[in-house]
């Protein structure tokens, strides 16, 4: 009889202790993100030692993860999203909660949703990269108009803007600038690719003379010692694409995600990320680095809206289609 009531004694023990809400070091937050793995150690990491929340990383692509939120909305499982372009975000919004950071005040207009849903954290410049060995420096292009010259046909590439968001804000700001025959010229002239990271490996590699792809990707060749990759910004309207952070709705660790999320844009962090992986921040005030020049002194495309973006995807896409097959 007393061993019975020994173990029924700690039985109810073992399911008090187990009904006990977690100590507050096993404060946690559930991420989803598509930046690279050394990046999101980085700030995983120094955020889990600032605060003593960890951090638990899934990483998975843009697309990939808004189907998952989504499929998980009545259950969520990831806390926040960070980064993709924030017109997907915008597409997306339904699953995402309102939040006004106090890191946010200092940012540009339009880097923060309407309704919060999203905030800009890095802006994405889209650029021309060039290899220096397979074009010489009196060809080299300067513009958009440049490269969509028939003398270029063949001779770009770019990533298929119908799986890379990067991709479609390159095409949705040359939509901009030269409309549809603009368009149908640039599909003449060039190579699609399957993914934005063939066309800045294959540019670097001398496989490709032009490759139209994102700042960071081609600069990492540069700072990394290679003469063979040059950057060019378009005279006629460098392409800035911001990206950003969302807070999932619903989350279950939504006070931890909110010290995350404000931790993401703060300046030391974003100046930091720059600084290594040259990731341009949404924040004016944010530190600058020498390779790159400063942001108030490109030719910024100004008529590039998020929104708008979103809003005509559909179209532009089904436009792109019919021009790719109709190429000639």
């Amino acid at each position: 009889m007393d061993k019975i009531k020994f173990f029924l004694t700690a039985a109810l023990l073992l399911s008090f202790l187990f009904c006990l809400p977690p100590a507050s070091g096993a404060a946690e937050v559930v991420l989803y993100s598509s930046n690279q793995p050394e990046l999101l150690d980085m700030v995983s990491q120094g955020f889990e030692k600032r605060s003593g929340i960890k951090v638990t990383v899934v990483r998975l692509g843009t697309g990939e993860a808004m189907k998952r939120i989504s499929a998980e909305k009545n259950n969520p499982l990831a806390d926040i999203f960070w980064s993709g372009d924030v017109a997907v975000l915008e597409a997306a919004k339904e699953n995402f909660m309102s939040y006004d950071s106090p890191e946010a005040k200092i940012l540009p207009a339009g880097y923060v949703a309407t309704d919060k849903r999203w905030t800009a954290s890095n802006t994405q410049l889209m650029i021309l990269m060039v290899n220096t060995r397979l074009v010489k420096p009196e060809e080299m292009p300067k513009s958009w108009a440049d490269i969509l010259s028939p003398k270029w046909k063949g001779k770009v590439v770019m990533a298929d803007p119908a799986k890379s968001g990067s991709a479609y804000a390159q095409i949705y700001g040359l939509y901009k600038l030269y409309g549809w025959d603009g368009l149908a010229r640039l599909v003449e002239n060039t190579r699609i690719l399957d993914s934005s990271s063939f066309v800045y490996k294959g540019t670097a590699e001398g496989e490709f003379a032009v490759g139209i792809t994102m700042e960071y990707a081609a600069y990492r060749y540069v700072a990394g010692g290679s003469d063979a990759v040059k950057i060019v910004y378009p005279s006629d309207g460098v392409i800035s694409a911001p990206e950003g952070a969302a807070l999932v709705a619903g989350a279950k660790h939504e006070k931890e995600a909110r010290a995350f999320f404000d931790y993401l844009l703060s300046k030391d962090v974003v100046s930091e990320i720059y600084a290594k992986y040259y990731r341009r921040p949404a924040r004016p005030d944010a530190g600058q680095i020498a390779g790159l020049p400063a942001l108030a002194v490109i030719n910024v495309l100004k008529d590039y809206s998020p929104a708008e973006a979103n809003a005509l995807q559909k179209d532009i896409l089904a436009k792109w289609r019919e021009l790719v097959l109709n190429k000639k």
